[in-house]
Parts: C-alpha cells; structure tokens; sequence
C-alpha cells in the first residue's frame, strides 16, 4: 500500500507524493505544471540539464519531478541525494546494486525500485481515445489478445492502454538483460485479473538464455481515471 508523504517541498509544484515499503519500494508524484518555474530547480537542489533549455515547460516540468522521485526512493535505499543521469542509449543510470525503473506522463511520475536482482519494469500512461486505440491496434496486439480486451470489463480504449502499458513495462524490466528493442508482438497478453488488479504476459519468441519462448511474466496494475499504471517484477 503507498504511504502519502505529508511534508512536500514548498511552491505547490509537486502535489503529491507516496511511496510503498517492502523489498520493492514503488512511489509516484503528482506535480502541477502550471507551478512549474525554473527556480525549483534550486529549491528542490536538481540542476536542470542544458539540454532541456529550450524545452517546452511540460518536458522540464517531467524532467524535475521524476528526478525528485528518484531522489525519493533512493534515499530509502541507502543512497541520499542521488541524481538520475543517463547512458548514452537514453537508459537511466542506477546506482550498483539497485535495479528501478522510472515513467512519467501528464501530471504524474511513477517508481520502482529494489536491491533484489529483479528485473523492474513500471509504467503510466494517459487513456487512448477509441481513435488511437482502433488505429494501433494491428501494430500492438494479435487477434488472441483483441478477444481477450474485448471481454473485459473496460472500454477497449482503455483495454488497449493498458495492454500498451504492460508490453512498455515488459521492455523496460527486461532492457537490462537483452540491451535490444523488442517488438510488441514478441510477448502476448495471456490472462487478466481484474478484481486482483493482475495479469500474466508470455513471451512469443526466446530473447535469451535465461528467458526462453512461452516465459510467463506476472504483472500489476492499477486503473485511475484518465489513466493506468503497470508493473512487472520478475526474477533476473
């Protein structure tokens, strides 16, 4: 269960902030970007990167409240004041020993992280409309899983989000250990559990040794409105 952090730092920037416990620390910020000015970067002591200079508000705004997400969890981990970089591939840069995962979107940012070797994969995204969801449907799922979101529950723009955000999840907990892109139909939606807020995902090619075709992967979600978040946690 997240724990909502009472004290957050002055100028109404971020609005929200709560973070789990347990092996697999996950927390998420809500931040206002209508608040956002470039003097949080010194209130909150995160420099803003000279490449984001001329980026629109709403990039510098995700870019400040994830790394003080980051800076977050990771003090709960035993390294105070981290500050997020990244390799050249666009790959964050964690410390040893530390496997995270981090997302953000409109409004909100989202991390994993442990010291378990686990391979760590989170994800937010804001809904689909019906136009996107039945434009992208033949590049992000098959047939099995069209019938498999059409019996759910959900609007299947809201089906397809979270089938989008699953497969995002799946490429980031598994980015460390194949360092290659994957195509969204080499793993398939196989099972969802909506009352445990649950699903299973199966690999449809091997992408390595350890991780052979038909490997099952359990996921986590958790549908708000306007948007979904996912999570996969799987033994590395």
């Amino acid at each position: 269960m997240f724990q909502p952090v009472p004290v957050l730092p002055p100028g109404g920037f971020i609005t929200a902030l709560a973070v789990s416990q347990g092996d697999l620390r996950v927390g998420y910020c809500r931040f206002d970007t209508q608040r956002f000015h470039d003097g949080l970067s010194q209130v909150l002591a995160i420099p803003l990167p000279a490449r984001l200079a001329q980026a629109v508000t709403r990039r510098r705004a995700e870019y400040l409240a994830s790394r003080f997400l980051a800076r977050q969890l990771l003090q709960d981990l035993g390294h105070a004041d981290f500050l997020l970089t990244n390799a050249p591939d666009r790959s964050p840069c964690w410390p040893d020993g530390i496997a995270a995962s981090l997302s953000h979107t409109r409004g909100i940012a989202v991390m994993a992280a442990t010291r378990q070797p686990r391979c760590v994969g989170i994800d937010v995204e804001q809904m689909m409309s019906v136009e996107t969801a039945e434009e992208t449907a033949g590049m992000l799922m098959n047939q099995a899983e069209r019938q498999l979101l059409r019996a759910l529950p959900l609007p299947f723009a809201a089906a397809a989000t979270l089938l989008f955000s699953l497969k995002e999840s799946l490429y980031k907990a598994l980015w460390p250990v194949i360092r290659q892109p994957m195509d969204f139909h080499q793993a398939a939606l196989v099972a969802v559990d909506m009352p445990a807020g649950e699903a299973r995902l199966s690999l449809t090619t091997g992408l390595s040794q350890a991780l052979p075709q038909e490997t099952l992967l359990k996921a986590y979600f958790r549908l708000q409105p306007g948007e979904v978040m996912t999570l996969i946690n799987h033994p590395c």
